[in-house]
């Protein structure tokens, strides 16, 4: 698994520009770059859902996600292309869109609850509220949930998120600045987010969870990850968090040196 010619990945992308961008600049830095290929839907989670659901119903185990996914692109080639690659993983990335009044959670609970194994049918990584999330953190303040929150203006869209995550600055705004070390410790808030999210774990166990960061990762539940975001959305509550850079703990043993390195050295973010 830390060979990076053994995979070769399928990202099924939202956007045009950024998922691409993030996911791509993940790959470079991890040394993981030739082994990849991107298809962008050009649509939402929740327009997914209702094409999918227009054609399978709740029968997910029918839909077989390469032609689907075919019949969302506008270019042959890449519909070709797409149609006559073999993949050993396959990853769905989606913004959450909160403020979308198309929003089922019942649906996004089967979905997420099905694509959960990106060797199998593929694994769903979904971004609290969109994939800006990335940046939303502050390295003096991340163990706290306090500074995960997002306020409800602008969950439901009175306040544009990104300029909600703009009181960041800037330096993690141009991706192709970040190395693996910042990704890294990156990595390592979100992870520690959506465990004490998910679990009730207390702050206190950051440095545990960090020893073996890869370990964290993979114990996250993505499933009870939403269920807990959607009972805070029906409080008017909401936390950050971008899951999609999870899928490079696929290599423990490259991300557990990186962040080592990164914590040891001063390097990346200062977390500790």
């Amino acid at each position: 698994m830390n060979n990076a010619s053994e995979k070769n990945v399928l990202l099924i992308v939202e956007g045009a520009k950024r998922e691409p961008q993030l996911m791509e600049r993940l790959f470079e830095s991890f040394g993981l770059a030739d082994n990849h290929q991107f298809v962008r839907v050009k649509i939402n989670v929740h327009d997914f859902l209702n094409k999918l659901f227009q054609e399978y119903g709740c029968d997910f185990e029918a839909v077989d996600l390469k032609p689907f996914v075919a019949e969302l692109l506008s270019d042959k080639d890449d519909v070709a292309q797409l149609l006559e690659s073999s993949f050993t993983d396959t990853l769905l990335i989606f913004d959450l869109d909160p403020q979308d009044n198309r929003l089922d959670f019942k649906r996004l609970e089967l979905m997420q609850d099905y694509y959960c194994d990106s060797t199998d049918m593929g694994q769903l990584y979904l971004s609290y509220p969109s994939v800006e999330a990335y940046r939303d953190f502050d390295p003096l303040k991340y163990c706290s949930l306090d500074d995960a929150l997002v306020p409800s203006d602008v969950i439901f869209g009175q306040r544009s998120y990104k300029d909600w995550v703009a009181r960041r600055g800037d330096s993690l705004a141009d991706i192709g600045r970040i190395d693996g070390y910042t990704f890294a410790c990156i990595i390592a808030v979100h992870a520690l987010r959506s465990l004490w999210l998910t679990n009730e774990q207390s702050t206190q166990n950051a440095n545990e969870c960090m020893a073996d960061l890869a370990a964290t990762v993979a114990g996250i539940n993505h499933s009870e990850l939403l269920l807990n975001e959607i009972d805070r959305l029906n409080n008017d509550s909401f936390c950050a968090c971008c899951t999609c850079l999870f899928f490079i703990a696929n290599w423990p043993k490259r991300l557990n040196d990186v962040l080592n390195k990164a914590i040891k050295r001063g390097l990346g973010i200062r977390l500790l």
